[in-house]
């Protein structure tokens, strides 16, 4: 037997006697447990970019401005901010099925109180308890994968998360039309109560326990702290163009990042800290938190732009922009668990470089084709399959760094990570797009000229953050370790 023939099935030598033992699951059982976890995720991601088609609407009915309407995404974000930090206590203190069926009914009750809300603090309050139930759910299902999946099984089963992940926010601006062109806002929480129920069936069938024995402990001082200094950051984000930049955002954003280095430093010295920021003392996790954001930010970020050139620049209706992203959300959705289980025998580095490599091409020809609807689908198409290559072995290669009495802070900080890195890169979107287009017309263009060179100007910030990814990339091969 040759020595690479060796080194590929000694991980599933292992694999198989660890699943001998009871540690790891049979693997239909365990898609099945993941698929039941995902669908609360992606209920989440549905019922935010559905409702975003619905902001003009809701504004109307409520009679609220646009400020007060965008609480519906920030409030949820700053919540899932702060419930996702205490999943380690959560995940150590409760029993796995526990925590399960407390995330599926606070996620149903928030939908059947969005979807009986007659005025917006009712459905504010829906969005606030939904957020609960997400992140509840959302680092379980990291920290099943993690207890588990076999190493070399691990990437296949973060690229079927990465799956609903990147198919929900393409699909749910369709839906959401679908819903106001046919029906009303109401129904865009109604038509997700049979997928709860599923999910629910499913979950109570297959979820396993996951505990090993140890005690739970939370720390109010720290919870406070974290929630203030993640919660500064996300409205300092959010509202960044609303405040024009000015010293709103940076008292906001550097009063944000002291309170950030004071949990950091409280952590270390406790001797049961809520989230264990020595996961930051292995390298390969660093650097893959650093390209997540980056990848993460960049690819919502480029989803927020191209809506609103189709729309604004090109004149296409909402839904017919939708239509034209669709095919493009879906290859990144497929190619997620492809290049997950493509993982097996290669170091993840590699993909995530020629992933980068991939997404720049693309932000370039993105830039090029702005004014040509269908040769903009085709780049946005090869922009999604790149970043399936960045994203999925970030997040496989980034966890299997940790030791795995680490695993459940590792998911906290990767789910947390991922949060920032969605209201970071659509603050900036918006606040390039908004400000390239204003500045186009006031130099005398027309709308629409103006927003097709606003996002070409904007997709240059992009680019940037693909060649600085590139680099992390590149300096994750010296400073991560190889596993299995």
């Amino acid at each position: 037997m040759t020595e690479s023939k060796e080194r590929r099935e000694r991980p599933m030598e292992a694999a198989q006697t660890e699943r001998q033992s009871g540690r790891y699951m049979d693997e239909r059982r365990l898609i099945v447990v993941v698929v039941a976890l995902a669908i609360l995720t992606f209920l989440g991601i549905l019922s935010e970019t559905s409702l975003n088609i619905a902001y003009s609407t809701l504004m109307g009915e409520f009679a609220i401005s646009a400020d007060v309407v965008q609480w519906l995404t920030t409030g949820y974000l700053l919540l899932l901010s702060v419930a996702i930090p205490t999943s380690p206590f959560l995940v150590r203190r409760f029993p796995t099925k526990m925590l399960f069926i407390i995330a599926v009914v606070l996620f149903s009750a928030g939908t059947l109180i969005g979807a009986l809300a007659l005025n917006f603090p009712m459905l504010l309050a829906a969005r606030l308890i939904m957020a609960l139930g997400t992140g509840v759910s959302l680092p379980l299902l990291t920290n099943i994968i993690l207890e588990k999946a076999p190493l070399y099984k691990r990437g296949m089963m973060l690229g079927l998360v990465s799956l609903v992940t990147c198919a929900a926010p393409a699909i749910g601006p369709v839906f959401g039309g679908l819903v106001m062109e046919f029906l009303d806002w109401h129904w865009i929480f109604y038509a997700m109560i049979p997928f709860l129920v599923i999910s629910f069936v499913l979950g109570t069938a297959t979820i396993p326990d996951i505990r090993h024995g140890e005690k739970g402990y939370l720390s109010a001082p720290s919870l406070l702290l974290i929630a203030l200094g993640l919660a500064g950051i996300i409205v300092a984000a959010s509202f960044f163009a609303q405040w024009n930049g000015d010293w709103r955002f940076w008292a906001v954003l550097v009063g944000s990042v002291v309170v950030l280095a004071v949990f950091a430093v409280v952590q270390l010295r406790m001797e049961h800290p809520l989230i264990e920021v020595r996961t930051f003392t292995y390298p390969g996790f660093t650097f893959g938190m650093v390209i997540l954001l980056m990848s993460s930010g960049g690819v919502l970020g480029v989803n927020f732009l191209l809506p609103i050139l189709l729309q604004r620049g090109l004149g296409h209706t909402s839904m017919v922009a939708a239509l034209i992203l669709l095919p493009g959300a879906v290859i990144g959705a497929i190619s997620a668990p492809l290049i997950g289980s493509a993982l097996k025998g290669h170091f993840p580095p590699k993909f995530i470089a020629c992933g980068f490599v991939g997404v720049a091409i693309m932000d370039i020809a993105m830039m090029c084709t702005g004014s040509h609807e269908w040769a903009l689908a085709v780049a946005y198409m090869l922009f999604m399959a790149a970043s399936g290559f960045v994203l999925v072995p970030d997040q496989t290669h980034a966890l299997n760094q940790l030791p795995a009495a680490m695993n459940a802070d590792g998911s906290a900080v990767m789910n947390t990570v991922q949060q920032l890195a969605g209201a970071i890169g659509t603050a900036v979107a918006s606040t390039l797009i908004s400000e390239f287009a204003s500045a186009n017309m006031a130099s005398g263009m027309s709308q629409s000229s103006a927003y097709v060179a606003g996002f070409s100007t904007s997709m240059w910030v992009f680019f940037g953050v693909a060649v600085v990814g590139e680099v992390f990339a590149l300096l994750m091969f010296r400073f991560s370790r190889r596993v299995g």
